[in-house]
């Protein structure tokens, strides 16, 4: 047994790795995409950038963090306009 794998043998990680392109499979499924090896998903992430797929974030609203500086950044206009 390799050091990093401790006691898990290989049919856990065919079993995981089977999990996660099934996972990745159904949600590449409900936007359309086409993928030639199902392999593909065993790897990264899957996201995309475009317009309909960042509306998500609009719509769950900002993270704490980000509506801290806006606030911050609107009591300036204020502060500078009056």
């Amino acid at each position: 047994m390799k050091p990093y794998q401790k006691n898990r043998n290989q049919a856990y990680f065919r079993h995981h790795r089977k999990r996660v392109i099934h996972r990745k499979k159904r949600l590449s499924a409900h936007w359309g995409w086409v993928v030639k090896f199902d392999g593909t998903f065993s790897k990264g992430k899957i996201h995309c950038s475009c317009w309909m797929c960042s509306q998500k974030t609009k719509r769950l609203g900002y993270p704490k963090s980000e509506q801290a500086r806006i606030a911050s950044c609107q009591e300036q206009l204020q502060d500078y306009r009056f």
